[in-house]
């Protein structure tokens, strides 16, 4: 037996939903609440790019699988690999929504319908019968990879439409005294 209890996991899965949508609420605020500072950059949103507001689900859905590993205790090698599983097709799924259906339509429930959709795929996972366990090696590279691309996104963003920030047409860290008339011009010459 995996876990002592199907139920427990389940329960934690369904809570992990709540806490990555609190969590995601409070990091997109983060940037403006430290005063722009290196931990807002870090950890919240300096702009309203896509991947600005994925990156507000991954790190506290990763933060909450870690909270699910040390008080569950479930087989570690298996839990990490689906996990990390869950965890990439919880940011493709959420940038592939949103490019989808717009930059502004509907961010808050597409955030909490792609973050349900992980928990449900680690749950489903996790309880299967196939063995993730192979898996491990692989997934600590990935997690390694992850927080080489979470880190390294804002600072120095790739010029493509996931970091592009709608509202001013700029990437990256927004520089504080921008001419927000001029950004919009270019943003309307950009797209047209």
């Amino acid at each position: 037996m995996l876990l002592k209890s199907k139920k427990a996991l389940l329960i934690c899965e369904i809570c992990g939903i709540f806490f990555v949508s609190a969590c995601s609420l409070f990091m997109s605020r983060l940037y403006e609440l430290s005063g722009k500072n290196l931990v807002g950059v870090m950890f919240g949103s300096v702009n309203h790019s896509v991947w600005e507001s994925c990156k507000l689900l991954l790190l506290p859905y990763l933060l909450w699988s870690l909270i699910e590993l040390l008080s569950l205790s479930p087989h570690m090698r298996r839990f990490t690999a689906v996990k990390t599983l869950s965890l990439y097709f919880l940011g493709l799924s959420y940038i592939c929504a949103r490019l989808f259906f717009g930059y502004e339509h509907q961010s808050a429930i597409t955030a909490v319908v792609c973050s349900a959709a992980a928990f449900a795929l680690s749950f489903l996972l996790y309880c299967s019968k196939p063995d993730f366990s192979a898996l491990f090696p692989p997934s600590v590279f990935l997690l390694f990879l992850f927080w080489a691309i979470y880190f390294s996104f804002t600072p120095f963003p790739p010029k493509n439409i996931i970091f592009l920030d709608p509202k001013t047409g700029l990437y990256g860290i927004i520089p504080r005294h921008i001419d927000l008339g001029a950004a919009a011009l270019d943003t309307l010459y950009y797209f047209s």
